[in-house]
């Protein structure tokens, strides 16, 4: 999400009056320096399922609301407005057009995400409640560090470290192709509520790392694993050439999340990665369980490098239909 304008425009105080909220189509090149600038081709040719609605002002581009509309849901990407024109309105009537324009392409639910290393965020806060949608919650957590540092530390930990040394019963393999009685275990794993979709383990099955990868067994059977798989980039300066791991999916039966086996998985994981990759090599995962984003904030911040916070804001009580300023 982005809320900070990277344009100054020299637009009279009384050109507000002027104001003028639109959904855009075509080239809508001229608002580019509005939004993230990864996403200005997105720009030169609007199309599905890009949303995007603009605010000019005398004429001049001097807003942008920016996001897709995929299976009935409206997710908001972008909300800016130039920093002379702030605090006058537009940003809320940017929010209720692109809302107004996300429900005629079929969206039922809005969302929006930021993190919290938005300079903005505050601001951008306060535009989309004064629009109705719900207080920022606390939706994912991000932990980036060095495995060899992290390794140490978690195996210190008195909860990991008993259940290292007194397993009962359960055991950390490297991951292998799932043979029938696995997928049978996949399979009602996957059908618990708080499995995600994205978790699954056929999802990139291809570019799953066997050496750092884990199937947690208990007696034998699949109850979960930690899967990784090599990172794209790194979000860290300095560390862009170093290898690193992204661990896009770990899950424990739920049943078993009381016993902590999932964070002994990850030690597990993290260890092999710092033998197969080096001590200095990057791992890094995301969650968006409570109980396990209280962790990382509590007990993986303190050994990481960077700990991201995202923060979401939603709305699905639509009550702007109409309200494009004309």
């Amino acid at each position: 999400m982005d809320g900070i304008d990277r344009v100054g425009l020299a637009i009279a105080p009384s050109a507000v009056a002027r104001l003028e909220i639109a959904a855009l189509a075509g080239n809508a090149a001229a608002f580019a320096p509005l939004g993230f600038p990864r996403l200005a081709p997105v720009l030169d040719r609007l199309s599905p399922p890009w949303l995007a609605v603009g605010a000019r002002v005398g004429g001049v581009p001097a807003g942008l609301a920016l996001g897709q509309v995929r299976d009935g849901e409206a997710t908001l990407l972008s909300l800016t407005v130039v920093r002379s024109l702030r605090r006058r309105g537009i940003g809320r009537a940017l929010a209720a057009g692109w809302e107004e324009a996300a429900v005629a392409a079929g969206a039922v639910r809005l969302r929006a995400g930021f993190s919290e290393r938005l300079p903005g965020r505050a601001a951008l806060a306060a535009t989309l409640s004064a629009a109705g949608w719900t207080p920022p919650r606390l939706a994912q957590v991000w932990a980036i560090g060095e495995t060899a540092p992290m390794v140490e530390a978690v195996g210190r930990w008195p909860s990991v470290a008993g259940r290292l040394r007194d397993p009962d019963g359960f055991t950390f393999e490297p991951w292998r192709t799932p043979d029938a009685a696995d997928c049978a275990a996949i399979a009602a794993l996957a059908a618990e509520p708080e499995h995600l979709p994205h978790m699954h383990p056929d999802i990139r099955a291809d570019h799953v790392v066997p050496a750092c990868s884990i199937a947690v067994r208990r007696h034998g059977a699949l109850v979960g694993w930690v899967l990784g798989e090599r990172a794209e980039r790194v979000p860290l300066d300095g560390c862009g050439d170093r290898p690193a791991i992204h661990y896009r999916s770990a899950y424990l039966a739920r049943r078993l999340w009381h016993t902590g086996m999932l964070v002994g998985a990850y030690w597990h994981a993290y260890a092999r990665q710092a033998e197969a990759f080096g001590p200095a090599s990057i791992a890094m995962f995301a969650t968006v369980f409570p109980r396990m984003m209280a962790l990382v904030r509590r007990r993986f911040a303190p050994i990481s490098l960077r700990v991201d916070e995202t923060f979401e804001m939603t709305r699905s009580s639509f009550s702007t239909m109409g309200a494009f300023p004309r």
